[in-house]
């Protein structure tokens, strides 16, 4: 990690405060100037809007009214009731009609929506299909505005109905250009900062003015059917925005650069360079050269009483190396016993598992020699019967009568069965002799000495050996089921290893209470050996699970068990690179897995 100075910190540690302080003030100032400026805006453009919109109202109104107007000349009358009588006067008539100076297209329709006279020799709507004639014609309302689409253009629809004598005898329509109601904001400052657009269930009818972004709002007209949405370009507002927050942004930059290079300067001044005096004296220290007590006179408190200190210090660090030297000694004396006392008490545990099972091998001894035994005498009597009868026969042997005689005492003696049971009897006898060799062959195995140095191990082979002399403690309570694959021979410590399945054998044994089974099996996985033990027996809580492999701990009854068993087993698989991983369910059983690499050093 890279190291700086205190001055630097000093400065970086000003500069990111005073930075944090601007940046909060900096965002409370722009976040007041912006809800200041929207306020504004928004009051600006309901203003504006409002002002449109009543144009807009007022721009239909008097066309409306001008129209109101129209429908009560009397000629309007007299063309609906004699329309074959009237009809030259009424073109005459119409065709010098305007709207305020506009020649609008504008229709003279009757008590059924009939279009009598038009006054542009144009297409015109069918207005029989529009909802609200039906509202003029039977009286309900007296004028009405609508949005007519004809020949792809939208106009704006203004309909009179023509009352004679209290009954509608027609009605006079007039269409006007959908975007002549924004002739009184047609000028260029407006199109260049408001966009206006006219939509009619979702769908645009009109716009007026280039495309914008920025703050809406929108008035409906509900009368009509039609929304306004206007659209206020703000980029003038937000540039003006924009190049206060960089003037505030550079003034605040520039301040905490100056502030930063005073606070510096001064940490240099008072922090850096009594420091640096504690470093070069401190680094004498280390190399336990003579060096001169440090001035103590600073203008920093907390540093001049971390001088005085500092030579308090030096002065006993003096006194404590001299009895720290004394007491490496004796420690390394302490140290040394200790190592050996590790020796001891690991041959000791050792020693005591050999104990343990000594009664039960003098038992696996002495019952084959049993038998053996027994099948020795059986085969002295066998050969004295033999003995009796040769003697006997070998009296009467020279007459008929001999012969019969000595074919009784051959029944006598049971000859044939002695001479049919003895080979079964020396077998068995050649049997228990083997066993016995077998027992005290894995005794040999088992207990050799161990040597110095790491030698070429057969470990199916200190397993097999380890089975035959653990079998006494489990046979009883425990059927062990063995699967050994074929594997490489290592370099490992022979004695140690077999240590460790003695242990990992008896503490499953252990926790089978009952009958139960254990399973020992071998095989290669990748570079490393592995020899798995399982059992079926009480299992490992989880809360003691992280400590069976510390030295003294044990979960057996006080008395019962030293808790150095799975301790001194880790340390000796440590010893050889490898890993013991360990599975466990209460009340399932658990699973001991040793991992030993092939290729030891």
């Amino acid at each position: 990690m890279k190291k700086i100075s205190i001055s630097f910190a000093l400065a970086r540690f000003v500069f990111l405060s005073s930075f944090a302080l601007a940046l909060i003030y900096t965002a409370l100032v722009i976040n007041y100037v912006f809800d200041s400026a929207q306020r504004q805006q928004e009051q600006l453009i309901k203003r504006e809007t409002t002002v449109i919109n009543n144009g807009y109202r007022l721009f239909l109104k008097h066309r409306l009214t001008l129209l109101t107007d129209q429908a009560n000349y009397p000629i309007m009358v007299q063309a609906l009731m004699q329309p074959s009588v009237n009809s030259g006067k009424l073109q005459d008539f119409m065709a010098d009609l305007t709207i305020l100076g506009y020649d609008y297209q504008q229709n003279l329709l009757d008590f059924e929506g009939n279009i009598i006279y038009s006054k542009q020799n144009i297409k015109s709507p069918n207005y029989q299909n529009e909802p609200w004639l039906a509202e003029l014609l039977n009286n309900n309302v007296t004028n009405h505005v609508a949005i007519i689409k004809l020949n792809g253009q939208y106009f704006w629809c203004l309909a009179v109905a023509i009352i004679y004598n209290n009954n509608v005898e027609g009605v006079i329509t007039a269409l006007i250009p959908l975007e002549d109601i924004n002739e009184q904001d047609k000028s260029q400052e407006k199109n260049d900062a408001l966009m206006i657009k006219i939509t009619r269930y979702g769908k645009e009818l009109g716009s007026f003015g280039k495309q914008k972004n920025g703050k809406k709002h929108i008035i409906n007209w509900p009368e009509v059917g039609v929304l306004f949405s206007f659209t206020f370009d703000d980029s003038a507002n937000n540039n003006e925005l924009n190049d206060a927050i960089i003037k505030l942004s550079t003034f605040i930059l520039l301040a905490l650069i100056a502030t930063s290079l005073l606070a510096y300067i001064f940490g240099y001044r008072y922090f850096v360079k009594p420091l640096l005096l504690l470093s070069q004296a401190t680094s004498e220290l280390h190399k336990g050269s003579e060096f001169e007590l440090l001035q103590e006179n600073i203008i920093i408190k907390e540093l001049s009483e971390l001088f005085i200190k500092f030579n308090v210090m030096t002065n006993k660090v003096h006194q404590r190396e001299r009895a720290l030297k004394l007491s490496y000694n004796k420690l390394s004396k302490v140290n040394d016993e200790l190592i050996l006392s590790e020796s001891q008490l690991i041959q000791s545990e050792k020693m005591a598992s050999i104990g343990v099972l000594a009664a039960g091998v003098a038992h696996e001894i002495n019952n084959p020699l049993g038998f053996v035994k027994s099948n020795l005498d059986v085969l002295e009597e066998y050969l004295t019967d033999i003995q009796r009868y040769y003697q006997e026969t070998s009296k009467h042997l020279t007459t008929q009568a001999s012969q019969e005689w000595q074919d009784a005492l051959i029944k006598q003696y049971d000859i044939e069965f002695i001479f049919q049971d003895m080979p079964s009897l020396l077998t068995s006898s050649i049997g228990g002799i083997e066993k016995i060799t077998e027992i005290v062959q894995s005794l040999k195995t088992f207990a050799r000495i161990e040597e110095c140095t790491k030698s070429k191990t057969d470990v199916n082979e200190g397993l097999t050996a380890t089975l035959n002399m653990v079998n006494s403690e489990l046979k009883y309570n425990c059927k062990i089921h063995v699967h050994l694959d074929s594997l490489p021979i290592i370099y490992a410590y022979p004695s140690k290893l077999n240590q460790v399945f003695m242990n990992l054998l008896i503490n499953a044994g252990q926790s089978i209470t009952h009958n139960g089974d254990i399973f020992v099996r071998t095989f290669q996985k990748e570079s490393d050996i592995v020899i798995e033990i399982k059992d079926n027996g009480s299992g490992i809580a989880a809360d003691v699970l992280p400590h069976i492999f510390t030295p003294f701990f044990t979960s057996k009854p006080l008395g019962e068990g030293t808790g150095l068993g799975l301790s001194i087993s880790h340390g000796i698989i440590q010893q050889h690179d490898g890993r013991i991983e360990v599975t466990s369910e209460k009340g399932k059983g658990s699973c001991f897995s040793v991992y030993i690499p092939t290729k030891l050093s």
